[in-house]
């Protein structure tokens, strides 16, 4: 279902994904030490990448997803949508302005 070209395009539509939530319960990133399972019931293999979102401020409580479901999570939330896609990208730029650029002058 998810078709992303590139690590780069999946990784930006998660950074979108992200902006959805606050940023105290945003998903994160991490390797397995050990084998898990997945939200969705999928083993996660130690040493794979998976995705972890905190359910409590001390992080204990957490929820984890295997990268293929992440991919699919994030495409039918962000990406199968038009109007969700430029939703998130806007709260992302909101959260994650420019940096200005800083003009160059000349000392006399």
């Amino acid at each position: 279902m998810a078709a992303y070209h590139s690590e780069k395009e999946f990784l930006r539509s998660l950074k979108r994904f992200n902006a959805l939530s606050s940023q105290q319960y945003e998903w994160h990133t991490g390797i397995s030490e050990k084998e898990h399972e997945c939200a969705f019931g999928h083993p996660i293999p130690s040493e794979n990448l998976y995705f972890k979102k905190f359910l409590d401020m001390e992080g204990e409580r957490k929820v984890r997803v295997c990268k293929k479901c992440m991919e699919q999570l994030v495409f039918i939330t962000i990406d199968s949508d038009r109007h969700s896609k430029q939703l998130s990208d806007r709260l992302y730029r909101e959260r994650h302005p420019l940096p200005k650029k800083i003009l160059k002058t000349t000392i006399r």
